[in-house]
């Protein structure tokens, strides 16, 4: 069996880089920084027709979500994250990051206890969307995250965000037209085939939009400190 005769994660791995011409680090960490470039982001606010759908630069759609964030917190309201596999990996450490160094109120819908209950009573596909609809508020904040774009659970957890008026913030990878970026008021996509590539490129924007809602905050005491 070659590598490519099967659908593992091995041989999906492979493919992908040699999609990408990646044959070492440094062609690896150069694809990397050339995806990161190439992050697209749409704004949607008139969802579900998407009639006012556009294209915002990098430094535009990072501003905005910040100065939401920002207004969760004087609004009281939380930011709640959602994934499966390495995205909820990325969605714990980004719910501690936001809660220990953003001050921002955090929901964790990833307590076993809770997870395998949702799981067991409503299904898999549930497992997001029946706390969401339990524990979220008006003004709440969703981020999705999915490299593909497609997990039924994560679209659901979507579903029931929107439908209690919660912002939606999807993160996704692969196809351009993947339902998860379908559904967002802000989207942000990076235009990769690898798991690793879009996974990385997640991680990134998270802790990017995080440090400059930080350094915002910290620069606004300062200034009043300062008078």
């Amino acid at each position: 069996m070659t590598p490519t005769s099967d659908n593992s994660a091995a041989a999906k791995t492979f493919l992908a880089l040699q999609t990408s011409g990646v044959r070492d680090s440094s062609g690896y960490l150069e694809s990397l920084k050339d995806i990161l470039n190439k992050i697209e982001i749409m704004w949607a606010p008139n969802i579900p027709n998407h009639s006012l759908t556009r294209e915002l630069a990098l430094n535009e759609g990072i501003n905005f979500l910040i100065s939401n964030l920002k207004s969760l917190s004087l609004r009281n309201r939380k930011l709640i994250i959602v994934g499966n596999g390495g995205s909820a990996a990325i969605a714990l450490h980004s719910l501690v990051d936001f809660a220990n160094a953003g001050g921002i109120k955090t929901i964790d819908l990833f307590n076993p206890s809770l997870l395998t209950c949702m799981a067991n009573d409503y299904g898999y596909e549930n497992v997001f969307s029946k706390p969401i609809e339990i524990l979220a508020e008006k003004g709440d904040i969703l981020f999705a995250i999915s490299s593909s774009g497609q997990s039924p659970n994560i679209i659901k957890a979507c579903e029931s965000a929107l439908s209690l008026q919660c912002l939606l913030v999807t993160f996704s990878g692969f196809s351009m037209d993947n339902p998860l970026r379908k559904l967002g008021h802000l989207n942000f996509y990076v235009p990769s085939t690898h798991y690793g590539f879009i996974e990385l490129a997640h991680q990134i924007l998270l802790h990017c939009i995080l440090d400059l809602f930080v350094r915002g905050e910290v620069y606004e005491k300062m200034r009043e400190t300062l008078g």
